[in-house]
């Protein structure tokens, strides 16, 4: 009987080789044949390792990128260990979101989540207090009484330090925009960044999902599908114009320095402060008198050594500028100052007729109020005059019957304060983007809402957005404003062929309608004569509702 060694029962080996003494060929053969199947198998176990080992996560929503780990995730991974706490509240409001019964909506909070490099688009103090503004409003929403009956899911949606890997995360939304808690809308995009504008054109607009930018303010940032809760440069350049006028600001000797980068936000400022004061206060460019110094920014990439501010300090002094505009970003203003009280002819303004600085920001960050600038703005008699989206240290402070201050902003605080004790007497609020980033998710929210209240049982992307767009501050707002606690305020469309105030350009863009512009002195906290600013709002007009 042939048994298992006989190689005549092998019915896979080849007949020929059955019935004969293997030969040195058919070794040689049997053996590649083994060693071709052992390597394939190693490679693709190798591949497979390898294609593992590249995800942050076993679900694969992030995927490893240098040292960052991008993507699109509902939960609670540790981008950075000073997030941990405010993620995890997030992740937990998310669950309970998913748990309520309710109809869930997910929005995803588009933005950079780490800090790594001097240049990066955010801090890492800005990422933080940005997740806790929306998270305010996630609460808001999901435990309030006028929401649809409808809970909103968020989504950590990370794009990077410096913002280029948005197609990453806009191709994950897209895939997101049906199921359980389908995609209706993305917010955050804090800088006009190129990268900002291609994650909207090429990545959101195909797919259909609006995107709501919390801080966005250069008006280069313009499309179908990009709204923007911040007021434009133009429109915080013209609060400034409207300052100036009422408080007879000196328009001797002016002088501009600005930020020379290739970079939307800067160069639109730039522009933006040409237009509006280059004719009354000498702006233009003029290569002979040089009314204007330039320097290169801390944000963004690197062209040569940043804040180095001698050049423009020397010249703005020789000159002996009273008025000084400067088109920059926050972090560039402390070194400005800090070469100022080191420049011994610099020392011309007087507590009658200060050296007042003109720029705008998003809200008092608290490292251009800091102890240290309060020193050298006092002994150098400079007035720093700041056209601001969010002014929460006057408004935690307003008395009542201030007409200035928002009256969403004081439920908004104490909520806040609910949330976050230990940082509520830090100044958390006065960089504003907790602010912001709250009326963005607000915003979203109250056109979940509306769409619900129009009987629309599964809302969708398409519904959001058509919804954010039908907002009118007629009628005291009657259902139809976001109860921003920056302000109330609603979008401009510019297709039903909305327009600017007199004089102003047409509107391009999807900019916010009625939004305060309030204005901010340093050191000294002076109260503005002039009428409080509100976007596209005729001046003299009492056409906005009560901020």
């Amino acid at each position: 009987m042939r048994g298992i060694r006989d190689r005549r029962t092998w019915r896979w080996l080849p007949r020929r080789l059955r019935f004969r003494v293997l030969g040195l060929v058919d070794v040689v053969v049997l053996w590649t044949l083994v060693a071709a199947l052992t390597t394939a198998g190693a490679w693709w176990g190798l591949d497979s390792y390898r294609h593992h080992r590249d995800y942050c996560t076993a679900n694969r929503d992030l995927r490893r990128v240098g040292q960052e780990c991008i993507g699109v995730t509902a939960e609670a991974y540790s981008f950075d260990s000073d997030l941990g706490d405010i993620l995890g509240r997030i992740e937990d409001e998310n669950e309970a979101a998913r748990t309520s019964g309710k109809p869930v909506v997910s929005v995803a909070v588009v933005m950079p989540y780490t800090a790594q490099s001097p240049g990066a688009a955010m801090s890492q103090e800005l990422i933080q207090h940005s997740l806790q503004g929306a998270y305010v409003a996630q609460q808001a929403h999901n435990h309030g009484p006028a929401t649809g009956d409808t809970a909103v899911q968020l989504l950590f949606a990370n794009v990077g330090e410096d913002l280029s890997h948005w197609e990453t995360v806009t191709d994950a939304l897209a895939a997101r925009r049906g199921g359980d808690a389908p995609v209706v809308a993305a917010i955050g995009f804090p800088n006009s960044d190129d990268a900002t504008l291609a994650a909207v054109r090429e990545g959101l607009r195909p797919a259909r999902i609006p995107a709501v930018s919390a801080v966005l303010s250069s008006r280069d940032m313009e499309d179908p599908y990009l709204f923007k809760v911040s007021p434009s440069t133009d429109q915080f350049v013209d609060a400034l114009q409207r300052y100036v006028s009422a408080n007879e600001v000196d328009r001797k000797n002016a002088f501009m320095i600005a930020d020379d980068r290739d970079d939307n936000y800067v160069y639109n400022l730039r522009e933006a402060f040409r237009i509006e004061f280059g004719e009354q206060y000498g702006i233009n460019p003029d290569e002979v008198e040089r009314p204007t110094e330039t320097y290169t920014g801390i944000k963004g990439p690197d062209q040569g050594t940043p804040q180095i501010f001698r050049r423009a300090v020397a010249a703005m002094c020789a000159v002996d500028a009273h008025t000084v505009f400067l088109a920059g970003r926050d972090a560039d203003l402390p070194p400005f100052l800090e070469t100022i009280d080191r420049t011994s002819s610099c020392n011309q303004g007087s507590d009658a007729d200060p050296l007042r600085i003109l720029r705008v920001s998003t809200g008092r960050a608290p490292e251009t109020e800091s102890d240290e600038m309060r020193r050298i703005a006092e002994s150098n008699n400079i007035e720093i005059v700041t056209a601001v989206a969010v002014d929460a240290p006057r408004w935690r402070d307003g008395a009542d019957g201030d007409e200035q201050v928002p009256t969403a902003f004081a439920r908004f605080a104490a909520s806040y304060d609910q949330h976050f004790d230990e940082n509520s007497d830090t100044g958390a609020l006065d960089d504003g983007y907790a602010v912001m980033y709250h009326d963005a998710l607000t915003a979203v929210g109250t056109a979940v809402a509306a769409a619900r209240d129009n009987e629309i049982d599964a809302v969708t992307h398409n519904d959001v957005y058509d919804e954010l767009r039908r907002g009118s501050p007629r009628e005291h707002c009657a259902a139809t404003c976001v109860q921003g606690a920056s302000g109330v305020f609603t979008f401009a469309d510019e297709s039903a062929g909305a327009e600017a105030g007199e004089g102003s350009e047409r509107v391009d863009g999807l900019w916010p309608v009625c939004k305060p512009v309030p204005m901010v002195t340093f050191p000294v906290e002076r109260r503005d004569k002039s009428p409080l600013y509100r976007t596209y709002q005729v001046p003299g007009k009492n056409t906005c509702p009560a901020p």
